[in-house]
């Protein structure tokens, strides 16, 4: 439990603080090989819920992403180049296949979490938008410091799609 624990908050950390340099699909999938399994992290110090759309406010410029075992690899791409690749992908995309997320939220001091199923991201300065279907809990209707924790599915970093 450390280990994730601790795992967690160094990619919120890499999140967070991600500079200027951030990976190139190609070689970040190259890297971790052609069976890779990707996950996705965005974050926001406040985010919004009205039945069907997802509002993530001063959403963190870079989105972390990482793979499952046994790669390990971890980066950092711009959230508008996310957002840009929604609907890119060789046999599939997040468009044609939308992801599952996990958001947890803190609300009134305690950590919420809710499943959803994410689509039509628009990003408009630092505010992103999804239409959202809630598989899972129940979301609020505001919250503050909250991380989107994306399925992988099909995307752009994924050789398999």
């Amino acid at each position: 439990m450390t280990f994730v624990k601790y795992t967690g908050a160094a990619l919120l950390g890499a999140a967070l603080f991600a500079g200027s340099a951030f990976a190139d699909p190609a070689e970040t999938s190259k890297a971790a090989g052609k069976d890779a399994s990707w996950l996705f992290i965005q974050t926001a110090p406040a985010i919004k819920f009205d039945g069907k759309t997802l509002t993530l406010q001063n959403i963190n410029p870079s989105v972390v992403m990482f793979s499952d075992r046994p790669a390990r690899v971890a980066e950092a791409i711009p959230t508008a180049a996310f957002v840009k690749n929604w609907d890119k992908g060789e046999k599939k995309s997040f468009e044609s296949d939308p992801p599952n997320a996990g958001l947890t939220s803190v609300v009134d001091g305690k950590l919420q979490t809710v499943t959803l199923v994410l689509s039509e991201p628009r990003l408009d300065g630092t505010t992103l938008t999804y239409r959202a279907r809630v598989l899972e809990g129940t979301p609020p209707q505001t919250a503050g410091t909250s991380s989107l924790f994306i399925d992988g599915g099909c995307s752009p970093w994924d050789p398999r799609c």
